[in-house]
């Protein structure tokens, strides 16, 4: 379901939020810009979240940063704990990146304060994402983390005409009954409001612990396939990962995510993971024929199986060619060969 809303600041001045409240399902609004600095609060935010909370308009933040290294990154993630503390928001708390001072740093810096930020906001429980034009989101925020946390596009088109964001700002000259000023129009594609209540993010109640502690189904050594993450043993906030499969270096007994995933990775749970790797070995073999390599050790060797293992070891485009059977051969003999 397509939900449409607005983002607003003081720069739409005093919002009649009754009449507002007719026309959308929810609301962005603008609690600050930069640092943990009070001057720096939007001066309309405290009203306009009190007005929402009161009528039922669903809503999240926004904060424009002015952020060009970790430090003041870390600043801007507590100026927004610091005004949204006492609110329980169903929608996301975005970054706004569209300032020009950011925009000239390289995209390693840009990820890495985009990453204290969303970090320190994940770890207080808070459902974090970021904002930013089409052409920000595909010529600067390229970097694994932004597929990681929700994303938020502005393209004032027609059509969106592009995958892999779960709000698009349409237009920046809506009008709405109530707000004497253009408005930013938005469409939301994703049910924040049953995700993020669900789980208890943003200040809503967090979920009841499971009272019986996990299982431990998988130990150190073992290799398994998960389809997402999280930051740590407690956390609760699902992340994308930027690789699927990987090695469980410590195990956390009764942790709400008991297994670290290579050296920092990510934690994942026995609901997370998807199953485990295992690893084929012929280290004998000299010839150069991958069937009659996997034939020896019992394997199916048929190219069904053949185009499946070579999937499992980064070849998509498996034809049974020379190069890929002597690049999974070389595998085989080094006993890497994920089956």
């Amino acid at each position: 379901m397509v939900r449409d809303g607005i983002d607003v600041s003081q720069y739409q001045g005093e919002i009649d939020w009754e009449r507002v409240k007719e026309h959308i399902d929810f609301a962005i609004l603008r609690c600050g810009y930069g640092q943990d600095i009070p001057g720096q609060d939007d001066p309309t935010f405290k009203r306009n979240a009190d007005e929402c909370t009161r009528l039922g308009i669903p809503f999240g933040v926004y904060l424009y940063s002015y952020a060009t290294d970790e430090r003041a990154a870390l600043s801007e993630a507590r100026h927004v704990m610091r005004l949204v503390k006492d609110y329980k928001m169903e929608y996301p708390v975005y970054l706004d990146l569209e300032d020009p001072r950011i925009g000239r740093l390289t995209n390693e810096q840009i990820e890495r304060n985009c990453r204290v930020w969303a970090d320190e906001l994940a770890r207080n429980n808070y459902f974090p994402g970021f904002y930013a034009s089409y052409y920000w989101w595909t010529s600067k925020l390229t970097g694994a983390l932004f597929t990681r946390y929700t994303r938020w596009v502005a393209r004032y088109a027609e059509e969106l005409g592009a995958e892999g964001f779960d709000m698009w700002q349409y237009t920046d000259k809506g009008f709405v009954e109530g707000i004497n000023a253009p408005v930013d129009r938005n469409y939301a594609f994703r049910d924040f409001p049953a995700e993020i209540r669900a789980g208890g993010y943003n200040n809503f109640e967090r979920p009841e612990p499971n009272p019986e502690p996990p299982a431990m189904n998988y130990k150190v050594g073992d290799h398994v396939t998960f389809n997402h993450v999280y930051i740590s043993s407690d956390s609760s906030i699902p992340l994308i990962p930027y690789m699927n499969h990987g090695t469980i270096t410590r195990v956390v007994p009764n942790a709400r995510n008991p297994y670290l995933i290579g050296n920092g990775l990510g934690w994942v749970n026995n609901d997370s993971i998807t199953g485990t790797l295992t690893y084929l070995s012929n280290p004998t073999y000299r010839g150069d024929s991958l069937v009659d390599a996997l034939t020896q050790i019992g394997v199916d060797a048929s190219f069904a199986s053949r185009r499946e293992i070579a999937r499992r070891n980064g070849i998509e485009n498996y034809t049974g060619s020379a190069r890929q059977n002597l690049e999974l051969l070389r595998l085989l003999r080094e006993g890497r060969l994920k089956q």
